[in-house]
């Protein structure tokens, strides 16, 4: 089976993930400015994991598999969003 463009849509899937993770983390910021701010950790965490595995890509033709800590790392960024979208309300 041939990859053909899996890298591209790839690296399209992780920014589609970046800016979908800062809108609602600037959304918090917006709602409960003081408050919000401890929501913009998880966009943070999701921008760095995105940056390492898009580098990755650049000289490959597939995708790593996502390591444990990578994925343990953007659990624990999309429950964080999560729960400071919560206690805000």
């Amino acid at each position: 089976m041939s990859s053909g463009l899996q890298a591209q849509r790839t690296e399209l899937t992780w920014r589609r993930a970046v800016l979908s993770c800062w809108a609602a983390g600037l959304l918090a910021v917006k709602i409960a400015f003081p408050l919000g701010i401890v929501a913009l950790l998880g966009p943070l965490v999701v921008t760095v994991v995105a940056y390492r595995r898009r580098r990755w890509l650049r000289g490959r033709s597939e995708p790593p598999v996502l390591s444990r800590v990578e994925g343990l790392l953007l659990a624990g960024a999309c429950v964080w969003v999560a729960l400071a979208g919560v206690l805000m309300l």
